[in-house]
């Protein structure tokens, strides 16, 4: 891996923090917010890799921001959560010869704060970009001892309908329960409690962001309250 790595990241949410800290271990981290400096902004452009930490939603708009700046041998790599548009979206507003990988974290604050970094795994689909490009950019995270998945943006999105969108949409029916511990339960309640509290921490626009972008998840989600009818109308028999 080359001396002082420089990254970009654009977004200050949580995990374009998280990622910073992360990242921060490797090299000098510029991080980019809507109301960052011109200088700040120019820094982040001419970084050796730049990831996008903005919601799926403003994906577009940021591209459109960024394309006319950015360095020509600058690797941009988004973290979204789905594959398919920000990678479609990548492709079709920033320059030509400009290298561009899909990504996504598997992980999150919340986990990584748990479990730690080390092991965790993220997807990686390199769009646009040399054979020499490829392994520096996947060596940043056998660095951060990540364990790489390779997958294209739509076997991701398939996948991660069932993994992650039908997930959150099970956690956030849950929240009007207001579910707590309670004495009187069995190992599985825990179960609940766990996957409620694990979408509590994550935005509103992300939740509407991973169902709307993902065009696996309106099916699955669509399958699942179908059984759900059916099998309470089996109950009321």
């Amino acid at each position: 891996m080359k001396d002082r790595i420089t990254f970009g990241i654009i977004g200050r949410g949580r995990f374009g923090a998280l990622w910073a800290r992360c990242l921060g271990r490797l090299g000098r981290v510029v991080v980019c917010g809507r109301k960052s400096s011109p200088a700040l902004f120019k820094k982040a452009m001419a970084a050796d890799i730049l990831f996008l930490a903005v919601p799926i939603s403003q994906m577009e708009k940021c591209c459109r921001r960024i394309s006319p700046f950015l360095g020509p041998r600058t690797i941009v790599a988004d973290v979204c959560s789905v594959k398919e548009y920000p990678a479609k979206i990548m492709r079709r507003i920033l320059p030509g010869t400009q290298p561009i990988v899909a990504t996504h974290p598997l992980f999150g604050p919340d986990s990584v704060a748990r479990l730690g970094l080390p092991g965790q795994k993220i997807v990686v689909s390199v769009l646009r970009a040399s054979a020499k490009q490829k392994a520096f950019f996947e060596s940043i995270f056998k660095t951060l001892k990540l364990k790489i998945i390779h997958a294209t943006p739509e076997e991701h999105d398939r996948q991660m309908a069932r993994s992650q969108a039908l997930v959150h949409f099970i956690g956030r029916g849950l929240q009007s329960l207001n579910l707590r511990p309670q004495d009187i339960s069995t190992p599985d309640y825990q179960f609940l409690l766990r996957m409620n509290d694990m979408v509590t921490h994550d935005t509103r626009q992300l939740f509407l962001d991973m169902q709307r972008y993902n065009r696996f998840a309106k099916k699955i989600r669509q399958r699942f309250l179908n059984d759900l009818k059916r099998i309470n109308s089996k109950i009321q028999r």
